[in-house]
């Protein structure tokens, strides 16, 4: 089967997906429902580089040992991918263990949440089939202020407008 493929603007080029600045998240009702949040290949996002995609949204986070991702609602399907240590995922009614190289898909709008029972820092890849998400918290997140997160690109800067 013959495939063809979109024409790059650019080259192919690495990107360490950890070494922008992170964004500490966190509910202040719970000293335990923090997280360190890296969107290096989000569009729209702070700290966002400029190797981005058109049709997909990576998000990065670290959990400390003892530390959650509080559940939420995506406005898309995800895929959670663990890069180093474990942690457990709820997704629905069901709780799941995720090691190093595992993953697990989180249907479009069900409640998901990660905690890290483990010894060390957890690091996890979520995958957006798109550009845009809203996350819907239970309670404000902050830095935002808000329990309803959104992620959008930044459309005025990808015309040029000022």
């Amino acid at each position: 089967m013959a495939t063809t493929s979109k024409e790059q603007a650019e080259a192919a080029r690495a990107v360490d997906l950890y070494q922008f600045e992170g964004t500490d998240c966190y509910q202040e009702s719970d000293e335990h429902a923090r997280l360190r949040g890296y969107f290096p290949l989000t569009p729209g996002t702070p700290n966002a580089s400029d190797a981005g995609s058109e049709e997909v949204m990576i998000v990065c986070i670290e959990i400390e040992p003892g530390d959650y991702l509080p559940s939420h609602r995506d406005s898309n399907e995800e895929l959670l991918v663990v890069t180093a240590g474990r942690v457990e995922a709820t997704v629905g009614d069901d709780t799941i263990d995720l090691e190093t190289g595992q993953c697990a898909v989180v249907p479009e709008m069900a409640p998901h949440g990660l905690y890290n029972g483990g010894d060390e820092t957890a690091r996890i890849i979520g995958f957006f089939p798109d550009t845009e998400l809203t996350a819907t918290f239970e309670e404000p997140l902050e830095p935002f202020g808000t329990a309803e997160v959104t992620i959008e690109p930044d459309r005025e800067a990808e015309r040029g407008d000022d």
